[in-house]
């Protein structure tokens, strides 16, 4: 039976007040915001549907639609996900204890559509121990109106399993599944290849059908039967209720926030020789540049890279390009995408001319397990134990995103910040716990930070210094760096 055809404004009246509405997207890439907007529209005019638990697994905002289009008070009862920087409404609803809010590790979240999918209790990880994910500090449980309604092992649970410490993360049900296809055929079966990342569609179709939900979907379009090759299907047919063509592509369906369908972001692959002259060709700050050239002297050939949004995204591959090793080394990131150049900010999670596109999933069980050789990631806040924190700060509640899933599988870690900004990145005690450095090192992982000026390794006993300019400036600032003892 083919799913049935509805406007985004009927959309709101299949949802019940009080249930849980899992989305998909990253950024703005893979976000169905004509029916986000909808909802929004009928819960200001009607107050329906209200009081909803919504799980989302990436951030998907551009600091304006998206996700932000929930953060009305009351909409939502309870928020689970990841990540909050690029929506601000709705981080200041969390932070004002507008709504409970749970953060989990981005890959988790993923993983976790897996275990409801399959009727299994949970994802069981190493993943979070030490954090603030951890049940033994916050559970996850952000804000005070989630520490007063949920106990610490609500969404997270530590077990034993061949007397190794883990953590369950506990499945629940999904009773609406959102997600966007680009293509719908008659029949019903969805193709994702118009979009520029790989999300987590099938599994969270498959979460909901399974808890006895409704699936949701928005295209650009619907084709006829056989246009869409099997093997191009993302989501079958018997897996979506209802569908929803989108009446603008521009506001609603862009492929992301810069981009309305660039084929550059799906494909199209270009030489090393083309890469390293669009790299060459960015125009970057001197001394943010120098930050990535200290990261990218730690890169080996054969390296397996991820890259974080900010500094690394900016300047790594631009590094590599320089020395060279940018032809000897595979750059990566969450979303699933390899290659090409990274794009960053509301973009981030895509690439133009990507050589490769993999579910979101799949390439969390790749980092978790050990696949990444050196991540780069910013850092907010970091103390003399190589405790880091980029989860909150200045009060602001941002979430963990990614980070946790993909440090804790890493062989080597490396902090890219700058150490000559106005408000001192080291500090005597972080404000939250991302990163645990004596965990990182008990999992036999190397830990870096390297500034525009120096270049330091985590030891047991604290930082150590690997590098440093001979310079005046330089030497003053590493003299405020609480060292190990020599």
């Amino acid at each position: 039976m083919s799913p049935q055809i509805i406007t985004a404004d009927e959309v709101p009246g299949v949802i019940e007040d009080g249930q849980t509405v899992g989305t998909d997207g990253f950024t703005l890439m893979g976000v169905a915001d004509e029916i986000y907007a909808a909802i929004q529209r009928s819960y200001l005019a009607t107050s329906s549907p209200s009081g909803l638990t919504l799980f989302h697994i990436s951030g998907q905002s551009n600091r304006e639609i998206g996700m932000e289009r929930w953060a009305e008070p009351g909409l939502l009862r309870r928020i689970v996900g990841s990540h909050w920087g690029l929506a601000p409404r709705m981080g200041t609803l969390i932070n004002d204890d507008g709504v409970e809010g749970v953060c989990l590790p981005q890959g988790q979240a993923s993983n976790l559509l897996h275990a409801i999918a399959a009727g299994r209790p949970g994802n069981l990880a190493r993943v979070g121990i030490g954090t603030f994910v951890d049940p033994d500090l916050e559970g996850g449980r952000v804000n005070a109106s989630a520490r007063q309604a949920l106990e610490p092992d609500a969404y997270v649970e530590k077990v034993t399993v061949r007397g190794e410490e883990n953590l369950l993360y506990k499945s629940f049900p999904v009773d609406v599944a959102i997600f966007r296809g680009t293509r719908m055929d008659r029949q019903g079966n969805v193709s994702q290849d118009g979009e520029a990342a790989g999300l987590d569609a099938l599994a969270l179709a498959q979460a909901a059908h399974n808890s006895g939900g409704i699936v949701i979907c928005q295209v650009k379009e619907i084709v006829e039967d056989g246009e869409i090759k099997p093997r191009d299907v993302t989501v079958p047919a018997a897996l979506v209720d209802y569908v929803v063509v989108t009446s603008d592509v521009v506001e609603h369906h862009r492929q992301s926030d810069s981009f309305v369908a660039d084929p550059g972001l799906i494909g199209g692959v270009i030489s090393d020789e083309a890469l390293t002259r669009v790299l060459g060709s960015r125009e970057i700050a001197p001394a943010r540049m120098a930050i990535g050239r200290r990261g990218a002297n730690l890169v080996k050939p054969g390296d397996i890279i991820n890259v974080g949004t900010g500094i690394p995204g900016d300047t790594i591959g631009v590094a590599l390009a320089e020395n060279g090793l940018l032809p000897q080394v595979t750059m990566s990131m969450e979303s699933g995408v390899y290659g090409g150049v990274p794009l960053g900010g509301t973009d981030f999670g895509a690439a133009q001319h990507p050589s490769a596109i993999i579910s979101h999933s799949a390439q969390f069980d790749f980092y978790t397990g050990g696949g990444v050789d050196i991540a780069f990631m910013g850092v907010g806040q970091v103390d003399a134990a190589g405790d880091v924190n980029v989860s909150k700060l200045g009060g602001r509640l941002i979430g963990c995103g990614g980070f946790i899933d993909i440090l804790s599988g890493a062989k080597r870690v490396c902090f890219l910040m700058s150490g000559a900004g106005r408000h001192p990145k080291f500090v005597d005690e972080i404000d939250h716990l991302t990163f645990n450095g004596r965990e990182a090192l008990r999992n036999g992982q190397q830990v870096f930070l390297a500034t525009e000026d120096y270049t330091l390794q985590l030891a047991p006993a604290g930082w150590t210094v690997l590098s440093c300019d001979d310079t005046d400036e330089a030497r003053e600032r590493l003299a405020a760096v609480p060292l190990a003892a020599a």
